[in-house]
């Protein structure tokens, strides 16, 4: 069963760098359009990231499905191979600084008026108005969500991942490819912010209520804000994340772990006193024997495992989860979604300056397992 590929024909340059862009132009090469990353001779600075003897695993994660195309954009003839290879595509993928842009006249106005017909997508911290360096953790803290992601002290605390890079790869990506497909649009200007991708995926309710003039709590550390006890929890040989903080959930909880009965505004009150009523039962138990009580009661749980164990966990699922092995050994990132049992396959990144057709890669086709 063939995957979708409604941007097929489709051809579209990446200029970008690291995370977010190279996101978003992946995601438009799963669903079958020609991906051109433009890169210096040195190439996107991720490739100079740490990984092993196949190269960087940032690079590899975030551009298979791509070809790679060097150019010296500070000279005229690469500016000017540049804006030819725009005049033949479809759409242009960008998460260079706006201030850099100008410099190259590849702003939006510039852009437009000699590319009228082209899908023109650029990422950015805080608007094309706004020269100001963003990245991802920056965003997370000019956001707010660094400070309402903090610790019980009040610390703040940034994901140890980059949701706003991938959050806005995603955005950029769904942007690009409908306006690509819609018949009514003869090129158009993208233009995507981090802090709104933050306010939109991190903040989410939060940002809401405070429009509304509510305030939030505090930092709440590994607890739920919205209801408790729900939280991560010691056991006797490592920890769960139990979520027994709706009345539903605590009607189960309260006598196995003989809690307090108290509607969930007292719970989350005196959420201290809560969270050690669930943790003096969860200490008396093994992980395993905390999962199988709770799971007999419909209360959701989960154990905190390490990476290691997730991933093999993930892999084992069902096939080509987490990432899919190469006869060299090498491992490609897999789509995370079937269609009718069918995984979008993935190529594996280019090598710099490599055409898709000149890299060393498994034939194009698609993998099929039954549901």
């Amino acid at each position: 069963m063939p995957t979708p590929k409604p941007l097929a024909g489709r051809r579209v340059i990446e200029f970008t760098q690291f995370i977010a862009g190279p996101t978003a132009a992946q995601l438009l090469a799963d669903f079958g359009a020609e991906v051109i990353k433009v890169e210096p001779a040195r190439g996107d600075g991720s490739r100079e990231l740490p990984g092993t003897e196949f190269g960087s695993a940032y690079f590899r994660c975030f551009n298979t499905g791509k070809s790679s195309r060097i150019l010296d954009m500070g000279s005229d003839a690469g500016r000017a191979e540049f804006d030819t290879l725009l005049g033949g595509a479809d759409a242009l993928v960008c998460n260079l600084a706006p201030g850099t842009l100008r410099k190259l006249g590849l702003d939006a106005d510039s852009l437009r008026a000699r590319h009228p017909h082209l899908v023109i997508t650029l990422i950015s911290g805080f608007g094309q108005q706004d020269d100001r360096t963003c990245m991802d953790t920056i965003a997370q803290c000019e956001s707010g969500f660094a400070w309402m992601n903090g610790n019980l002290d009040g610390t703040p605390r940034v994901s140890s991942t980059w949701p706003v890079d991938f959050y806005s790869g995603l955005y950029a990506s769904y942007a690009t490819a409908m306006a690509m497909l819609d018949p009514a649009t003869e090129g158009t200007v993208i233009d995507l912010t981090m802090m709104e991708v933050a306010s939109a995926m991190l903040l989410g309710p939060a940002a809401i209520l405070l429009m509304e003039g509510a305030r939030i709590g505090p930092p709440s550390g590994n607890r739920d804000r919205a209801s408790a006890p729900s939280g991560i929890y010691a056991c006797a040989d490592g920890h769960v994340y139990i979520y027994g903080g709706l009345d539903a959930y605590w009607a189960k909880l309260r006598p196995i772990v003989d809690g307090e009965d108290a509607p969930n505004a007292e719970r989350l009150a005196r959420a201290d006193a809560f969270d050690a009523m669930v943790e003096n039962w969860t200490l008396q138990h093994s992980v395993e024997d905390v999962l199988a009580r709770l799971a007999s009661t419909g209360i959701p749980a989960g154990a905190v495992r390490e990476p290691a164990d997730g991933v093999a966990r993930i892999s084992a699922l069902r096939p080509g989860g987490g990432a899919e092995a190469l006869p060299s050994g090498e491992h490609v990132p897999s789509f995370p979604a079937l269609f009718d049992g069918a995984r979008i396959s993935r190529t594996p990144a280019p090598r710099l300056g490599a055409d898709i057709s000149q890299a060393s890669r498994r034939p194009s086709k698609e993998t099929h397992h039954e549901p």
